[in-house]
């Protein structure tokens, strides 16, 4: 072979192979634009899935809350019916005895009328040196 033979079989095949080069670049760059593309739609699909479960995490947080709060108010209404009944039952034994005690003061007077003014007089002296002072 001659030497512009082999000259010109360099040539072409550096214009072949600069020609594969440009395909291969080509090919590159398509193949970027699909991973991308295909990472942008992962993304999305993955933001999606991601702010759904926020979104049920955030509606089991306030059913939770609410259940808990009426759990709460149930257990505090029952202690205040508790409560209230107990009140009254302690209200109504301090009316019977409080009537009880009119009743025996009633009869001591009755029964004892000038001691009862003594008594009176005698209490009503020592209110008045408390209170002057």
């Amino acid at each position: 072979m001659t030497d512009t033979l082999k000259s010109e079989e360099a040539a072409k095949k550096l214009e072949s192979g600069a020609e594969h080069a440009k395909k291969a670049l080509e090919a590159a760059t398509e193949a970027g634009k699909v991973v991308g593309k295909t990472v942008k739609e992962n993304a999305q699909t993955a933001y999606v899935a991601g702010k759904e479960h926020l979104s049920a995490a955030a509606k089991d947080l306030g059913d939770a809350a609410s259940a808990t709060y009426d759990d709460l108010r149930s257990q505090a209404q029952t202690a205040a019916e508790s409560y209230k009944g107990k009140v009254q039952v302690a209200l109504d034994q301090v009316n019977s005895q409080a009537q009880t005690l009119q009743g025996d003061a009633e009869s001591y007077i009755r029964q004892n009328p000038l001691q009862a003014v003594g008594i009176a007089a005698g209490v009503g002296f020592l209110l008045g040196l408390i209170l002057r002072r």
